[in-house]
């Protein structure tokens, strides 16, 4: 009976490691993706910064090339924040079974002491 109650909490160990580290993994991933510029004028997700567009519309009338940047940054920007939602979504889960499994050590040790089981020779 004991080894298994061993393993279940190194499983548990695990799930919750893993959820957090998955989830800063895709939050670092959202971040680097939107940080790539979407264009060569343009700016990213993160930093929409497309004054270099901007100025080519003001030397070239009908250029357009703001227009096709602010395009492209906006889809570029649903999967970046996709990305970001789903990792801060995976780290809250990990806290989340951290705290539930403290809670249910806690619950079952204080089930212990009143038994008798868990107290000192």
């Amino acid at each position: 009976m004991q080894g298994s109650a061993v393993r279940r909490k190194s499983a548990v160990w695990q799930v919750w490691l893993w959820l957090i580290g998955a989830g800063f993994a895709v939050l670092l991933a959202g971040i680097v993706f939107g940080l790539q510029q979407t264009g060569p004028l343009c700016g990213s997700p993160l930093l929409p910064d497309s004054r270099a567009a901007e100025a080519s519309d003001a030397l070239h009338r009908g250029a357009k090339a703001a227009a096709n940047c602010y395009r492209s940054i906006e889809a570029a920007a649903v999967p970046t924040w996709i990305l970001v939602a789903l990792g801060v979504v995976l780290v809250l889960a990990g806290v989340a079974v951290r705290i539930v499994v403290i809670s249910r050590t806690a619950t079952s040790i204080q089930k212990a002491g009143r038994t008798g089981y868990g107290s000192p020779p």
